[in-house]
C-alpha cells in the first residue's frame, strides 16, 4: 500500500505488463530453432556411430589367408599306428574278520585298444589322416578278483577304395563303405596273483605287467585314382 501510494497507477499497470509478459515467437524463428535442434542431434548420431563402426572393425577377426583355405586333395599317407598297451595285473588277496588272509583275489589287467582303419563314403580324401594313431590303455586289474576294463578302440575313417599296404605288400583293400581293417592290436593285459593260484602254491606273490601293442608302419593309398594315372598319365 505504501508503494501505491509512491509510484501513479500509471506505472504499476505498466510493471504488472511486464511481469506477465512472455516473448511470442514467430512460426518462421520456430522452425529454425527446431533445424538447430535437429543439426545437434544428427551431428551426436553420426559421430557414436562412426565410434560404434571403429570399436567392430577393431574387434573383428584377421582375414585367413588363402592358402589356409584351401583343401587339397590327398591320395597318399604314411601313417604309424601303435596299439594301446595292456593293464597291470594286480597282487591282493581277500581279508575278512578273524581271516587275514583268504586267498589271492588279484584280477587281470585289460587288453590294450586296437587302431582300426574303416572306410567310409563321405570320405574323399586322405587329407584328415594324421600320421600317428596310438590306442587306448587297458585298465589294470582290481582286488576281489576285478578285471580291468580293456582300452577303448581308435577308428581311423578313410575313403572307399584305399589300399593299405606293409612293407611294400598290399595287407588289406577296403573296398566296401563300413569296411574294417586292423591296423595294430592292442596288448594282452597282465595277469593278476589269483591266475597263478595252485595246488603248489596257495599263496601266489607274483603279477605281471601289461604287454606293449602292435606297432606297425602303414602306407595309404587311393586305388581309384591309381587307376586314373595310370591310364590317362596326361592328366
Amino acid at each position: 500500500m505504501l508503494g501505491s501510494k509512491i509510484l501513479p497507477s500509471r506505472t504499476w499497470a505498466l510493471l504488472d505488463g511486464l511481469r506477465q509478459w512472455k516473448p511470442a515467437y514467430s512460426p518462421h524463428i520456430q522452425i529454425c530453432l527446431l533445424q538447430q535442434q535437429f543439426k545437434s542431434w544428427q551431428r551426436i548420431l553420426s559421430t557414436s556411430g562412426a565410434k560404434c563402426a571403429k570399436n567392430q572393425r577393431l574387434k573383428q577377426k584377421r582375414a585367413i589367408s588363402e592358402k589356409k583355405l584351401t583343401r587339397y586333395f590327398v591320395d597318399h599317407r604314411r601313417v604309424c599306428v601303435t596299439g594301446g598297451r595292456g593293464g597291470q595285473g594286480i597282487n591282493s588277496f581277500y581279508s575278512e574278520p578273524r581271516k587275514e588272509f583268504g586267498g589271492p583275489d588279484g584280477g587281470n589287467g585289460g587288453d590294450g585298444g586296437h587302431v582300426i582303419l574303416k572306410a567310409d563314403q563321405q570320405i574323399k580324401s586322405l587329407a584328415s589322416v594324421l600320421s600317428l594313431y596310438r590306442g587306448f590303455d587297458g585298465e589294470r586289474g582290481r582286488s576281489k578278483n576285478c578285471y580291468g576294463a580293456t582300452g577303448g578302440y581308435t577308428y581311423i575313417k578313410v575313403p572307399v577304395g584305399t589300399v593299405v599296404k606293409a612293407d611294400g605288400k598290399i595287407v588289406a583293400d577296403l573296398a566296401q563303405h563300413g569296411e574294417e581293417y586292423v591296423a595294430a592290436y592292442g596288448g594282452t593285459g597282465g595277469k593278476g596273483n589269483r591266475f597263478f593260484l595252485s595246488n603248489e602254491n596257495r599263496a601266489p606273490m607274483t603279477a605281471t605287467l601289461g604287454e606293449s601293442g602292435q606297432e606297425r608302419v602303414l602306407h595309404l593309398e587311393l586305388k581309384t585314382m591309381a587307376h586314373i594315372c595310370k591310364f590317362c598319365p596326361s592328366i
